[in-house]
């Protein structure tokens, strides 16, 4: 019986000292671009390549979505 109480008060207080820590969250910024040169002029300033999409089977239907840490 006590080492059950002890473990429920051990329980709780690693619980406890878990949601009282803070959280530092992480912002980012994004930005959209049209042409891979861009992408890779970007990327040399700390910019990594997040997503893309095309939409079009053409030339000019793809857009690259790049993110960084805000600064």
């Amino acid at each position: 019986m006590k080492k059950s109480i002890a473990l429920v008060i051990a329980a709780g207080t690693l619980f406890l000292a878990g949601c009282c820590t803070t959280h530092r969250t992480v912002r980012w910024e994004y930005q959209r671009v049209w042409d891979f040169k861009a992408v890779q002029k970007l990327s040399a300033e700390g910019w990594t390549l997040d997503g893309f999409h095309s939409f079009d089977p053409g030339d000019s239907g793809t857009y690259y979505i790049l993110k960084r840490r805000a600064q």
